[in-house]
């Protein structure tokens, strides 16, 4: 198990010096990338973070959610344009700040974002060649789980600023924590 108490306290300089040479170590200076199709699941975010240019606000006439169709379709799209992954865009539990967004995932037969964004993986692993990525925010233990499922990896944001405290301080930092310890 990895320990990662230090990360809270570590100089940045330190931290990226660490993590350059962690990376050199294990994959030399090459540098790589993989084709991916974006799939914009739900627009909608818990976070106001002011530089932010894909979190909207709910409105009349546009879907909270892509439909199940709409998913197939970007990822087939991605998938014949020569794409090997899918990555899923979103904001963190938009349920949590709006009711719309509550209201579309009842509509959709789930209680939480995170809950459709796994059936949304599944959908993508089964009907194409894509692997799913995701990066949904701050997650339980549960969550990560879940999604390890159906997912080829999980990403989640260290920010430092006041209008998404969420994502800021010891939150994010035990979301990790969780995950180096097997929770994905």
């Amino acid at each position: 198990m990895t320990d990662l108490t230090w990360l809270e306290s570590a100089p940045l300089p330190e931290l990226m010096a660490k993590a350059a040479l962690r990376r050199d170590e294990a994959f030399g200076r090459n540098i790589s990338y993989s084709r991916k199709v974006f799939i914009p699941l739900t627009k909608l975010c818990r976070d106001v973070c002011h530089y932010c240019t894909f979190a909207e606000r709910p409105r009349a006439g546009h879907a909270a959610y892509l439909s199940a169709d709409e998913v197939l379709a970007i990822a087939r799209a991605g998938e014949a344009a020569g794409c090997t992954e899918a990555l899923f865009t979103l904001g963190d539990k938009p349920e949590l700040r709006y009711r719309a967004a509550r209201e579309a995932l009842a509509e959709l037969g789930h209680p939480t974002t995170i809950s459709y964004l796994r059936e949304m993986c599944a959908l993508v692993l089964k009907e194409t060649t894509l692997l799913p990525h995701v990066n949904p925010g701050v997650m339980t233990r549960e969550e990560i789980a879940s999604l390890r499922e159906v997912s080829a990896s999980q990403g989640i944001m260290l920010e430092v600023h006041q209008r998404a405290p969420v994502r800021t301080g010891r939150r994010p930092l035990r979301v990790a924590r969780q995950a180096a310890r097997g929770a994905a």
